[in-house]
């Protein structure tokens, strides 16, 4: 084909692929802070290449992505990880010092949106839908999850959700927020929307409260002391080559997990 993104191709075409693949990919993910270092598209630009490289082996067609993503307040325990006040009202990394908001939308609006995207999908015709979620967010996978299991209950529409991350040796996925594998991934795909110059140079610590990055160790409730980034998930530590190598096994996971979905 031409190119998989159903918004540039004509009914024909789209019949056409329908008859064979009749798959959706469908990248989601919202504007959001990334630091100073990375573009607030991270998470969606991520997800759209994951859904086209996935699409190129599969078949099926990809949907425009849906900027759109949601985030909760956080807990006391996980601001005191982070080495924020536990008295605050914090949502997903809009962190006080900031200089930006982020476009996180309420969690019931986010489930109504993706929950009437569903439903184009079917009025389409489509018999599997692939929801790349590039947000990790906890709240924003369970909707997606809780979502997915109603409609492959109902038998209504095969839905398959992806975290597009590589797990580590010890079964976690080891991607913080901002950090070494964020910054990876646009350093691969966007070299020119990185500006790693931004943050302190090394061996200047990055504290989480200063710039809303943060490692996967405190994400796992396992802060440095000092609420620092650990070394091993600095973002100052990424390369192109450590981000193309995660989204290959990303792709590498997906496309085998929609091939085993179609078998269902």
């Amino acid at each position: 084909m031409k190119t998989r993104q159903i918004a540039f191709l004509r009914p024909k075409e789209i019949v056409a692929e329908q008859k064979i693949n009749p798959i959706i990919y469908l990248p989601i993910g919202p504007i959001e802070w990334h630091g100073p270092h990375l573009p607030v598209g991270t998470d969606p630009l991520h997800a759209s290449y994951i859904a086209e490289k996935a699409a190129d082996l599969t078949g099926g067609l990809v949907w425009p992505t849906a900027w759109w993503g949601t985030e909760r307040e956080r807990s006391s325990q996980v601001l005191n990880d982070l080495g924020l006040s536990e008295s605050e009202y914090i949502v997903g990394m809009d962190f006080p010092a900031n200089s930006l908001k982020s476009g996180y939308v309420p969690e019931d609006v986010f489930a109504y949106l993706i929950r009437s995207q569903l439903e184009i999908f079917i009025q389409m015709n489509f018999r599997i839908a692939v929801l790349v979620s590039g947000h990790g967010a906890t709240n924003q996978l369970d909707t997606l999850q809780r979502l997915a299991a109603e409609y492959n209950g109902t038998g209504r529409l095969k839905t398959l959700v992806e975290l597009p991350f590589v797990l580590g040796d010890d079964g976690l996925m080891h991607v913080g927020h901002a950090s070494c594998i964020e910054t990876s991934i646009m350093e691969a795909l966007y070299p020119e929307t990185v500006e790693i110059d931004s943050l302190p140079p090394l061996p200047k610590p990055i504290y989480n409260t200063d710039w809303a990055i943060v490692d996967y160790h405190t994400f796992a409730g396992k802060p440095a002391p000092d609420r620092t980034v650990h070394h091993d998930d600095d973002p100052r530590s990424g390369s192109a080559e450590i981000g193309f190598e995660n989204m290959r096994i990303a792709i590498e996971n997906l496309t085998r997990r929609v091939s085993e979905l179609r078998k269902m």
